[in-house]
């Protein structure tokens, strides 16, 4: 079990070799724009595939199965002389313990991305600085993504991940790179803000709840569905001090975006569970989803 192999790796530090964890499909689309060469956003969009997958972004060993599925599309709203303004959506999603099933683990978007690319030109990425916009944010948004998938094993084991795109997001801002500030795309949900929840104090509530709802829930959905619905539940309502301190934290937000249709889908059917408490408790964490909640019988 993963699970296990994480624990062994993370914590004994038994084995040192490193191995890709992401498999990752990349989709640039610029059908918005009118440009007649469209071999420049294919090589970007095969460059980019090759970066993430042949890179190594953690030292744990990741079977095929056990690897993080990453769909990312690369949205191109301008183009001119190799500059490019794109919005990227990064979807992710971490295979169940004995089931076919993957999980969504991150679904987020980053709007009115500016960068260069020369088609041809390597990505080349360092965590310890700044080398490029492209691949010091893909460097960012993985090593969250890695380390929320870690998390969804052992707790806090993805500490390590958020503190790397920190310090990412430092020599952004330390080179006056624009995007990468509080106050980018009107402030509270941008990935600064998302970085420092997950570094904080905040993002232990966080790191709990994706332990609990997946190890706890989703992979005992096998064996025992009525206490895997219990375990989720009761994970839910553990998130509450977090909207008491910090109401509607972009941690919400992402956890909601990637998790309210399972959630539905969880708790609409199978087994008799009483969902009261839980319908109070996701209406009190989202009320911006209260039809979706409200629906759960």
């Amino acid at each position: 079990m993963k699970k296990i192999t994480l624990f062994i790796l993370i914590f004994l530090c038994l084995n040192f070799s490193y191995s890709q964890e992401i498999n990752a499909k990349v989709i640039v689309n610029s059908e918005s724009i009118n440009q007649t060469n469209s071999s420049v956003f294919k090589n970007l969009e095969i460059s980019l595939s090759n970066f993430i997958n042949n890179s190594s972004w953690s030292n744990v060993n990741y079977s095929e199965f056990e690897k993080v599925n990453l769909s990312i599309l690369l949205s191109i709203t301008s183009y001119s002389n190799n500059s490019y303004i794109a919005n990227i959506e990064f979807q992710a999603s971490r295979p169940v313990f004995n089931s076919s099933y993957s999980t969504p683990i991150f679904n987020y978007i980053e709007k009115n991305f500016q960068f260069d690319y020369l088609e041809f030109e390597p990505i080349i990425y360092r965590d310890n600085q700044f080398d490029s916009k492209i691949s010091s944010l893909f460097g960012f948004y993985i090593n969250i993504i890695v380390g929320i998938d870690h998390d969804s094993f052992v707790i806090n084991s993805g500490n390590y991940f958020y503190d790397i795109s920190k310090k990412i997001l430092n020599y952004a801002n330390q080179s006056n790179v624009p995007g990468w500030n509080s106050s980018h795309n009107g402030g509270k949900f941008n990935k600064f803000w998302l970085i420092e929840y997950l570094t904080s104090n905040d993002s232990n509530e966080f790191s709990n709840f994706l332990f609990n709802y997946h190890v706890n829930g989703l992979d005992l959905m096998h064996s025992d569905i009525f206490s895997a619905k219990k375990n989720i539940a009761n994970s839910i309502s553990s998130l509450k001090s977090l909207q008491q301190r910090k109401p509607n934290s972009i941690l919400l937000k992402i956890l909601f975006d990637s998790k309210s249709d399972e959630i539905k889908d969880i708790f609409s059917g199978g087994s008799f569970f009483d969902v009261t408490s839980l319908v109070s408790d996701l209406n009190y964490l989202n009320p911006f989803l209260s039809n979706k909640w409200n629906s759960i019988r």
